[in-house]
C-alpha cells in the first residue's frame, strides 16, 4: 500500500517504523518480561494461600444420588464440616481442650467440601455404567489457624485426622450391632414366666435380623454359609419349638413352679387392667362432653355473634388410647382364661411322682433344647455382623484415596500472568517505536542543522572569493617592489 500524500499514517509507515525499531523492541521486551514476571513472583508470594487436601472415594450403589448405604439421604458436607468430626479429629492429634476450642471453628470455616466425579463410564444411550464418586476435602491456610499451630505441617495433620475420622465414624455408623445376648435357663421362674423371657428374646432376635435382611440382601456368611434372611428363618423354627413347650406345659397341666397360683395372679391382673380402663375412658367420655357443652361465645365489633369450638383433640386422643390399652387387657384375659381351661382339664398333681418326674423332665429337656438352639444361632449371628463389619461391605464402603497434599492458590492464574505480560509487552513494543521515532527526528534534525550550517559556509567562502583576489594581488605587487628594491639595493653596494 502507497503512503498517504496526506500525511496520513499508513501500514507501510508503521511496517518501517517496526523494521527500525526491531533492536529496540526485542531489548525492551526482553527487560519487560524479566522486570514484569519478577513483580507478579514477588506478589504471588504475598498474596497466594497454600491449600492442604485429600479425597474420599465411595463405592456403593446409590452414592451418585446421594444416598447413604442404606437408601437413606447421606449429608456429606455437614458431616465432614461437623464441629464434633473436626473436634475428634483433633483430640486425635493430641491437642489439649483449649486448643481443640481455639482451633475448631477455624477449622471449620477454612474447610471446602468438593464433590467430583472420575472414570464415568457410558452405556450406548449415554446412560453412567460406573464411575468414581469422589469429595475433595480441602483445608485452606489462615492466618488465625497459624498462630495456633507448630508447623505448616500440621496442617497436612489435621486435614488427614478430619477425613479418617469420618470414614471410621460413617463405616460405624454402617455397620452392624446388636445388644442381644446369649439366654440361660432360670430354674427358679415357673413355665410361663420361661415362656415369656425366651419369647422376647425370639421377637428381638427375629426383628434384628429381619432389619439386617433389609439393609444387606446380598451378603452371605462365608464362615455360616447363610444371609441374614436364611439366619431369620431359622429363628422362626426355634420359635415354632418354643410353642411346642408351651403346648406341653398346657395339655398336661404341668404344676411344678406354681403354675396354676401364676395363672390366676395374671388373670386378676389382666381384669384390674380392664376396670381401670373403663374408668378412665368413662371420665374421659364426660370431660369431653362438657367441653362440647361449653362453646366460647363472642360478640365483635361487627355484632355478629362468634361460637368457638373447643380444642377436643387431646381429649379424644386420650380415649382413643385407653380403649386400645383396654382392648390388649381383654385379650390378655383372654389368653390366660384359656390357659386355666387347658389347666383344669389336667390334675397334675394327682399323677404318680414318677408320672410328673416324667413330665417335667420332658418340659424342661424341650426348653433345653429351645435355649441351646437360641444360643447357637446367636453366635452364628455375631459372628455374621462381625465378618460383614471388618469385611469388604462395610470396609470398602468409603476409602481415602488421596493422601494429604499440599498445593497453592493464588489469585494471580496463569491465565492473568500471561495477560499482564503480553500487555506489558504490548507497550514495551509501542514505547520501542516512539524512542525510535523521536530518535529518528532528532537524528535528522541534526543533519538538518550541519546542512543548513554547510551552505551558510559556503556561502560565506563565495562572498569573500573577490577580496581575497585582491588581496592575493596586492601582495604580489608588494613582494616584487620589495624585489626590485632588494636588487637595487644590491646594485649600488656593488658600485
Amino acid at each position: 500500500m502507497e503512503e498517504n500524500t496526506n500525511g496520513e499514517l499508513t501500514f507501510k509507515m508503521i511496517w518501517l517504523k517496526v523494521k527500525k525499531s526491531a533492536v529496540r523492541m526485542l531489548v525492551y521486551g526482553i527487560i519487560t518480561l524479566i522486570v514484569v514476571g519478577g513483580i507478579l513472583g514477588i506478589c504471588d508470594i504475598f498474596v497466594s494461600q497454600s491449600q492442604y487436601e485429600t479425597r474420599i472415594t465411595y463405592y456403593y450403589s446409590g452414592a451418585e444420588l446421594g444416598n447413604d448405604p442404606w437408601g437413606g439421604k447421606e449429608d456429606v458436607v455437614s458431616d465432614i464440616k461437623s464441629a464434633s468430626n473436626v473436634s475428634s479429629a483433633l483430640e486425635s492429634l493430641q491437642y489439649s481442650d483449649e486448643e481443640k476450642d481455639a482451633l475448631v471453628n477455624l477449622v471449620v470455616r477454612n474447610l471446602n467440601i468438593i464433590a467430583t466425579v472420575a472414570n464415568e463410564v457410558l452405556d450406548e444411550a449415554g446412560g453412567v455404567v460406573s464411575a468414581d464418586y469422589n469429595y475433595r476435602i480441602v483445608l485452606s491456610q489462615d492466618p488465625a489457624i497459624d498462630k495456633l499451630l507448630k508447623s505448616r505441617n500440621d496442617y497436612n495433620n489435621i486435614v488427614s485426622a478430619v477425613t479418617t475420622n469420618y470414614i471410621d465414624n460413617f463405616k460405624k455408623k454402617f455397620s452392624f450391632g446388636t445388644s442381644l445376648t446369649q439366654l440361660a435357663i432360670v430354674d427358679n421362674y415357673n413355665a410361663f414366666q420361661k415362656f415369656n423371657a425366651i419369647k422376647s428374646y425370639m421377637n428381638a432376635f427375629s426383628e434384628e435380623s429381619n432389619t439386617w435382611a433389609q439393609k444387606a440382601p446380598g451378603f452371605i456368611s462365608t464362615t455360616q454359609n447363610m444371609s441374614f434372611k436364611s439366619l431369620n428363618a431359622r429363628i422362626q423354627a426355634i420359635d415354632l419349638k418354643l410353642d411346642n413347650y408351651l403346648n406341653f406345659i398346657l395339655f398336661n397341666g404341668i404344676n411344678v413352679h406354681g403354675e396354676t397360683k401364676y395363672i390366676d395372679l395374671k388373670l386378676k391382673e389382666a381384669s384390674d387392667q380392664i376396670a381401670i380402663y373403663e374408668e378412665e375412658i368413662k371420665s374421659l367420655n364426660e370431660v369431653l362432653s362438657l367441653l362440647m357443652q361449653n362453646n366460647g361465645v363472642s360478640l365483635p365489633s361487627t355484632g355478629t355473634i362468634v361460637v368457638t369450638p373447643p380444642d377436643t383433640k387431646a381429649v379424644t386422643e386420650a380415649i382413643s388410647l385407653a380403649i386400645t390399652n383396654k382392648t390388649l387387657a381383654e385379650t390378655e384375659k383372654n389368653v390366660w382364661e384359656n390357659y386355666k381351661n387347658y389347666f383344669n382339664t389336667q390334675d397334675f398333681l394327682s399323677k404318680t411322682e414318677e408320672e410328673r418326674k416324667t413330665l417335667s423332665d420332658a418340659a424342661a429337656a424341650l426348653e433345653k433344647e429351645v435355649i441351646q438352639e437360641y444360643n447357637t444361632i446367636m453366635d452364628g449371628y455375631k459372628k455374621m455382623i462381625e465378618e460383614y463389619n471388618t469385611g469388604y461391605n462395610v470396609s470398602s464402603l468409603v476409602r481415602m484415596t488421596a493422601v494429604p497434599t499440599q498445593a497453592t492458590n493464588s489469585p494471580i492464574t496463569t491465565r492473568i500472568a500471561i495477560v499482564v505480560e503480553l500487555v506489558a509487552l504490548l507497550l514495551a513494543v509501542i514505547v520501542a517505536i516512539i524512542v525510535t521515532s523521536k530518535k529518528g527526528a532528532m537524528v535528522l534534525k541534526r543533519k538538518a542543522l550541519e546542512e543548513q550550517a554547510q551552505v551558510v559556509l559556503i556561502e560565506n567562502q563565495k562572498e569573500n572569493a573577490p577580496n581575497a583576489i585582491e588581496q592575493k594581488e596586492s601582495d604580489k605587487d608588494e613582494k616584487e617592489d620589495v624585489a626590485e628594491k632588494s636588487e637595487e639595493a644590491d646594485d649600488d653596494s656593488k658600485q
